[in-house]
């Protein structure tokens, strides 16, 4: 196989493994349409990225981190709900985004293109993948309570503010590594598919945890076996076979 596939498909395997295993949390705060919206955060730093030079990922990053905080802070004083929060702060970012962005550039964008990567992109997907898998696997006790139930988590002694706020940063950097696959608009698919697919026939929350991630690897893996094949966009199959799995899921569901 050639170089370049190799990468795409190293990298794109551990981005969907993180973005699975963050989503298998995040659905359980009923969060599954976040990391679509909160995509878009990340536009005006990967157009600034591109206009000075430096790595999108790094102005994406900062977006993103910058809007959860924003986000986090302003969840807490209001007690308004993270999805119109989300909201609210995404459509300004996209706003801004889009007029710093050309037209060639925000297509790319939106849509993402894994095929392009470089050695550099590979070590980013698999450092940050590798950090989120750890964080989310030290703290999967604690963030299942947290993000279940806030008072309960409290009352047991652990800081949910805190986890909350950690939790949302780990969502950031799965979105952040993400879009060089799927784009901005489709990155939510990493993370509510395989989780919600996985939801349909774990037995136990480690199981759905796990099968959250291999479910996102399979996915990604396939997506990018059928567009070389078929000389398409790997992203947008992703979805589609994530989406297949899904469907099949529902037929074994269990209750």
């Amino acid at each position: 196989m050639e170089t370049n596939f190799l990468y795409t498909l190293f990298a794109a395997s551990a981005i969907a493994a993180a973005g699975g295993m963050i989503g298998s949390f995040a659905l359980l705060r009923r969060m599954a349409l976040v990391g679509d919206a909160l995509s878009h955060i990340a536009l005006p730093g990967i157009a600034l990225g591109i206009i000075f030079n430096f790595n999108p990922f790094l102005g994406a990053f900062v977006f993103l981190a910058l809007g959860t905080l924003i986000i986090w802070a302003v969840e807490h004083r209001t007690k308004l709900p993270v999805e119109t929060l989300v909201g609210v702060v995404f459509t300004l970012a996209l706003a801004v985004g889009a007029l710093l962005s050309t037209e060639e550039e925000l297509l790319e964008v939106l849509f993402g293109d894994i095929s392009k990567i470089g050695i550099s992109d590979v070590f980013i997907a698999a450092s940050v993948s590798f950090l989120i898998i750890s964080l989310l696997l030290l703290f999967y006790k604690k963030f299942a309570l947290t993000l279940m139930s806030p008072d309960l988590s409290l009352s047991v002694g652990y800081k949910p503010h805190f986890l909350e706020l950690l939790f949302l940063t780990i969502f950031a950097l799965g979105v952040a590594a993400g879009i060089k696959f799927t784009g901005v608009l489709l990155m939510g698919s990493i993370i509510i598919i395989p989780a919600a697919t996985a939801r349909n026939i774990a037995w136990s929350m480690k199981s759905y945890i796990w099968l959250s991630a291999v479910l996102g690897v399979l996915g990604a893996v396939a997506g990018i076996f059928a567009a070389k094949i078929l000389g398409l966009a790997p992203g947008p199959l992703f979805v589609i076979v994530a989406g297949f799995f899904f469907f099949v899921s529902v037929l074994f569901r269990r209750n």
